[in-house]
């Protein structure tokens, strides 16, 4: 399993736009195939700081995400509204244990 994970700060002018071109990729990006789950979510400690996690079957799928036109276009729009650049990783899982 794959892991992104993704955290920045919003630009206040660009937040509706940006929450609600957020939302959008969930649906689609949950229909693809390998995608396990994808959320979006707000800091509440911290407000205007966002948080993407995302859990894939393997780097294949992501890639193949990346390549998605409705992610092309929110990974064109994303830069000029956040503050600063955003941090993003993504986390090759070994294994996962149930607690």
């Amino acid at each position: 399993m794959h892991i992104i994970s993704g955290e920045f700060k919003v630009k206040d002018e660009h937040r509706a736009a940006l929450i609600e071109m957020s939302l959008k990729l969930i649906p689609q990006s949950l229909e693809e195939q390998g995608c396990i789950s994808y959320s979006f979510l707000e800091d509440q400690a911290r407000p205007g700081h966002f948080l993407f996690f995302e859990r894939w079957e393997n780097s294949a799928a992501i890639d193949q995400h990346f390549e998605k036109p409705y992610f092309q276009q929110f990974a064109e729009a994303f830069p000029d509204m956040i503050e600063g650049g955003a941090t993003i990783e993504i986390h090759e899982i070994a294994s996962t244990k149930q607690v």
